[in-house]
């Protein structure tokens, strides 16, 4: 029986790649390609050069349309000689511009003419995924840094509350009337988007942000427009990335994070169903947060005390299968309370 190597190239940025010789047989390279669950084999010749291209359109091309036998034929019939390849280090943009003049799916990475990887198509639209995740994750980050940086507090209230946000939607998701809401990627974005919501704050007067002690009623109303100011904000940037849904939660959130759930909130009165389910779940948790935590009027209540305030605004402020969700997952509560008073401790 024949016998072929394929040989492993070190991975340079993509996938290893498999070659084979171009003296092999496509059967044997058929048998290559199954295997190791591909559809494209490096061809080399001397030296490890890259020599050509063969794919499973070329096998099939040939061997069905020409009626050949895969054992009488050679990788060198019927390989693609006239091959597109990229450097170790070209740019996405570039590969995917080679990938859509030449019509192909796989491009092999070589260095000095030795084949080194192989990046598929699919591969270059998961980096271009990734890229814009990472994208949205820094403009996340910078604008909750800007709204921390008009409050000295808010840097640990971020922390805190994105995470009992998480924890309230995870529990919520095992729930049969949220099932067609919550998902990993709800999950995922409610965690991100949470430190957003009181970034209308940048908009409040320093004598009102920053006041010692409590507001009166007309510093009060001002303090309320951060709510339409976060979401005016954000609001814009989703009317230019309409497809952006991260920008739609963050929206969301901020808009609505003090609604109540009697109609009684503000800033447009909206009661239960109206409030968007991410607001809902957000809203327990900063009230949560703001109860155990110290203020410049008051001392942090601990979590038996903010345990029965929650409850009390069952089903008039807060939603209560939010409440009762709450209170499935409250040891959650105290321990990431716990973990970011010893973290500001040792600070």
């Amino acid at each position: 029986m024949e016998q072929a190597s394929a040989v492993r190239q070190p991975n340079q940025g993509s996938r290893e790649i498999v070659s084979v010789d171009q003296e092999t047989s496509v059967a044997v390279a058929a048998g290559i390609m199954r295997d190791n669950r591909i559809g494209c084999l490096v061809v080399t010749g001397s030296g490890g050069r890259l020599v050509g291209i063969l794919s499973e359109r070329d096998i099939v091309r040939r061997l069905v349309v020409d009626c050949a036998s895969p054992s009488d034929v050679l990788v060198r019939q019927i390989m693609t000689t006239d091959v597109a390849c990229c450097a170790v280090g070209t740019q996405l943009g570039t590969v995917q511009a080679i990938m859509t003049a030449r019509g192909i799916r796989h491009l092999p990475v070589v260095d000095n003419g030795i084949p080194v990887g192989m990046i598929s198509s699919r591969e270059v639209m998961a980096s271009h995924h990734a890229i814009e995740e990472g994208m949205r994750d820094m403009t996340i980050f910078a604008l909750a840094k800007l709204a921390e940086s008009r409050d000295p507090e808010t840097g640990r209230h971020l922390e805190r509350v994105r995470t009992y946000a998480f924890k309230l939607a995870q529990d919520l998701e095992g729930q049969e009337r949220f099932s067609d809401q919550i998902d990993a990627e709800f999950l995922r974005l409610i965690y991100l988007t949470s430190p957003l919501h009181d970034v209308g704050k940048v908009g409040i007067p320093d004598h009102v942000l920053l006041k010692p002690g409590r507001l009166d009623d007309h510093e009060f109303a001002i303090m309320k427009t951060h709510c339409a100011r976060g979401a005016q904000t954000l609001d814009l940037a989703l009317k230019r990335y309409p497809q952006a849904e991260f920008l739609r939660m963050a929206r969301d959130i901020a808009a609505c994070h003090h609604e109540r759930v009697d109609g009684r909130g503000y800033p447009d009165g909206k009661t239960r169903d109206q409030i968007p389910l991410a607001a809902r779940i957000f809203s327990l948790a900063d009230i949560y947060d703001a109860l155990v935590s110290r203020r410049v009027y008051k001392d942090a209540y601990t979590h038996e005390i903010a345990r029965s305030i929650v409850l009390e605004g069952k089903g008039t402020q807060l939603d209560p299968e939010v409440v009762e969700a709450f209170l499935h997952c409250e040891q959650a509560f105290r321990t990431i309370r716990d973990q970011y008073d010893e973290a500001r401790t040792a600070a």
